[in-house]
């Protein structure tokens, strides 16, 4: 389990450090304006990444967002917490994770 924090690099720019995810729901990540999870693909095949919505007034069915990184691709995911709620949030993984790697990153 990795409870990813948030990276802010500075305008000079900064070394983004990537940590392999875990598979299943037990990754969490922050939520909120300007908050992105940057993941990079394996090498060899895709990886999924399934992102709650929240049931805000719990008369709906809600799917999570369900998100595949193609074979050495790379995706910026922005986490509003308008969207995904307030976090933390618990992501699900899932495909091939070898060699993936993530962060958790903000803009100034």
């Amino acid at each position: 389990m990795t409870a990813f924090a948030v990276q802010a690099p500075g305008h000079g720019g900064a070394v983004i450090t990537l940590t392999a995810p875990t598979t299943g729901s037990v990754d969490t990540v922050p939520t909120g304006a300007g908050i992105g999870l940057w993941v990079v693909g394996p090498s060899s095949a895709s990886a999924t990444v399934a992102i709650p919505i929240p049931n805000v007034d719990a008369t709906q069915t809600v799917t999570a967002r369900s998100v595949t990184i193609a074979t050495a691709t790379s995706q910026l995911i922005p986490l509003p917490s308008t969207v995904y709620g307030t976090g933390p949030i618990t992501l699900t993984w899932s495909g091939t994770l070898t060699a993936c790697v993530v962060a958790v990153i903000t803009i100034p």
